[in-house]
């Protein structure tokens, strides 16, 4: 699979064209789209709904700037206005595009595109393909994350035992690398963690390349990305599995 990465800095610029066996990575920060330069009308009465539902001022700003952008960008890979979209939430939280409302709007002919997106703190992450389903995780390093207590809960056991005599600073590098792969996995099968995290382990076929494979899922990868400094991100997709 080949994996494009994009930035702001590209989105003037990109052709948005996506061949078959390619992956689409897009990386902004929050402040790239502060919310008075977003037009919140693309946004559907549900969405602006549960966005002034938010408390705290930090998390309606990241939850509204994920789905205007969401919804932009998807808009220029399908070329079709942004508000004709219908997305819809699966039964265990990912979103998908709603393609029988979308026929009944007449938008029938559209090709299936998978998408997810991630955020943390000031990044969101986003990974779309016509070839495969698709997860995506971007996490910020916290030094205090817990991770041994994590480890412990969520990983499994062969891996925890790599952790055994890690010094703390590749631990807790080698935590967030472990816990972004689960993450986008999960994310991508569209389960979440209805599967238990620590029944499958983590393999790497390429330490150059950063490229895994997960026990009992053989159809599936993992590819660690080069992410924003201070953050671990990775993709996961189904080498079999064309949609």
């Amino acid at each position: 699979m080949n994996i494009n990465i994009f930035h702001f800095s590209d989105l003037s610029s990109a052709a948005f064209t996506l061949p078959m066996q390619t992956i689409d990575v897009w990386f902004f920060k929050t402040e790239d789209f502060p919310p008075d330069a977003q037009d919140t009308q693309i946004l559907s009465t549900e969405e602006r709904n549960r966005i002034a539902g938010y408390s705290q001022g930090k998390d309606r700003i990241q939850h509204q700037t994920a789905r205007f952008l969401l919804r932009l960008l998807l808009g220029k890979y399908l070329h079709i206005a942004p508000e004709e979209l219908v997305l819809r939430t699966g039964t265990h939280g990912k979103l998908y595009l709603d393609y029988d409302a979308l026929t009944v709007r007449g938008l029938g002919h559209l090709p299936r595109l998978s998408f997810n997106l991630s955020h943390s703190e000031e990044q969101i992450a986003f990974a779309f393909s016509f070839s495969s389903p698709v997860g995506i995780d971007i996490e910020k390093i916290r030094e205090n994350a817990r991770s041994s207590h994590l480890v412990h809960r969520f990983f499994h056991p062969d891996e925890e035992l790599r952790f055994a005599h890690l010094p703390e600073w590749e631990s807790t590098q080698l935590f967030f690398r472990y816990w972004t792969i689960r993450e986008a996995f999960l994310k991508g099968i569209g389960t979440g963690f209805t599967i238990s995290a620590d029944s499958f382990r983590i393999d790497e076929i390429d330490s150059d390349s950063g490229l895994y494979q997960l026990t009992k899922y053989p159809l599936w990868r993992v590819q660690a990305l080069p992410a924003p400094d201070k953050y671990f991100c990775s993709v996961a997709y189904c080498v079999q599995n064309p949609l």
